[in-house]
C-alpha cells in the first residue's frame, strides 16, 4: 500500500519521466533525484506510464504558466504552496526577476525534512521558506495564513493535488481560512470532474487509487457537482479555467482518436460532454 503522503514520491517521478522526453513540456532536473528509487518503484507497479505521465505534464505545464502570468501581471509577492510534496518551482521556474518574491512551501515535517536534505546545496531563484505543517490542523493553519497575512501584500495559494483528497466540508474549511485573511487574494489549484468519478469503475486513475491507496476506501473525494461553482458560496470567483482535456489534445497528449471521440460525445451527448470539459480542469480563483 501506498500512503497519502508518498504520492510525493509518485508525481516527482512522473515529472522526471516528461523532462526527460525530447518534447518535454517542461524540464525538471531535480525531479528523478527527489523521487527517488520509491518513487520509480511506485510507476512501475501502478503501470499506465505513459497515460498518468501525460496528466502530470499537463497539470503541471498548465500550473506553470499561470504562475508566471500571475506573478508577473499582478504583482505577487508571496506564494504559499499547501501540501508542496516534491515540487522544485522555486528552483526551475525563470523566477530571477522576481527575486523578492517569497516563495513558502508548507507539508508534513518527514517531507520538508528529506527535500531539504536532498536540496541542500541548490539554489532558488527566489526567497524560499520551508514550513513543517499538518494543513488539516484548523488551529495551526489559521495561525499560519494569519502571521503570513501581516507581512504579505498580494499572495497566491496553490494547492496542486490536494484537494481531491479533502471532504467537501475540509475543502469549505479551506475556503473560508484563506478568504478571511485580506492579502490572500488569489487561489490556483486542479479540480476533477464529477462525471468521471461518478463512473469511477470505467475510469483507470480511480481504480489506481482503489487497489493501491487508503486499504480499499475511496481516496479521491472531491469533485462537487457544480464544479468550480462550488466556490462563490464562500465568496470566490472563477478568473480563470483550463480544461485539462482541451490541453490534452492542443499538446498532442490525449487518447488516440480523441478528436473522434469528442465529434461523436458531442453529438450524442453534447450537455454531458460540456459539464464535464467544465469541470476537469485547472482553476484559478480570486476574491470576489
Amino acid at each position: 500500500m501506498i500512503n497519502l503522503a508518498e504520492t510525493a514520491y509518485l508525481v516527482a517521478m512522473y515529472r522526471a519521466l516528461e523532462s526527460e522526453r525530447a518534447d518535454a513540456l517542461f524540464k525538471d532536473p531535480l525531479a528523478r533525484v527527489l523521487a527517488g528509487g520509491k518513487g520509480e518503484m511506485f510507476v512501475e507497479v501502478i503501470g499506465e506510464k505513459d497515460k498518468i505521465t501525460n496528466a502530470i505534464a499537463i497539470r503541471t505545464y498548465v500550473i506553470d504558466n499561470l504562475i508566471l502570468q500571475l506573478v508577473k501581471s499582478k504583482k505577487i509577492d508571496t506564494v504559499i504552496n499547501l501540501a508542496a510534496g516534491l515540487d522544485t518551482r522555486p528552483y526551475r521556474l525563470p523566477l530571477s526577476l522576481c527575486a523578492s518574491l517569497r516563495w513558502i512551501e508548507v507539508d508534513l515535517p518527514e517531507i520538508i525534512a528529506y527535500k531539504e536534505q536532498l536540496l541542500k546545496d541548490q539554489q532558488p531563484l527566489c526567497w524560499l521558506e520551508r514550513v513543517k505543517l499538518d494543513i488539516t490542523n484548523l488551529a495551526l493553519r489559521k495561525t499560519f495564513f494569519s502571521e503570513i497575512n501581516l507581512v504579505a501584500r498580494q499572495a497566491l495559494v496553490i494547492t496542486e493535488g490536494l484537494l481531491s483528497y479533502l471532504h467537501e466540508t475540509q475543502v469549505a474549511l479551506l475556503a473560508t481560512d484563506i478568504y478571511e485573511q485580506s492579502h490572500l487574494n488569489w487561489w490556483l489549484f486542479e479540480l476533477e470532474s464529477s462525471l468521471a468519478l461518478k463512473h469511477y469503475d470505467q475510469v483507470y486513475a480511480r481504480k489506481i487509487f482503489d487497489q493501491y491507496f487508503a486499504d480499499g476506501n475511496k481516496t479521491l473525494l472531491f469533485a462537487p457537482e457544480q464544479g468550480a461553482e462550488f466556490f462563490q458560496h464562500y465568496n470566490w470567483k472563477v478568473a480563470k479555467s483550463v480544461s485539462a482535456w482541451k490541453e490534452l489534445h492542443r499538446l498532442n497528449r490525449g487518447i488516440k482518436f480523441a478528436w473522434l471521440l469528442e465529434i461523436i460525445m458531442k453529438l450524442v451527448a453534447n450537455e454531458y460532454w460540456e459539464k464535464n470539459q467544465r469541470q476537469g480542469s485547472i482553476v484559478l480563483l480570486e476574491k470576489s
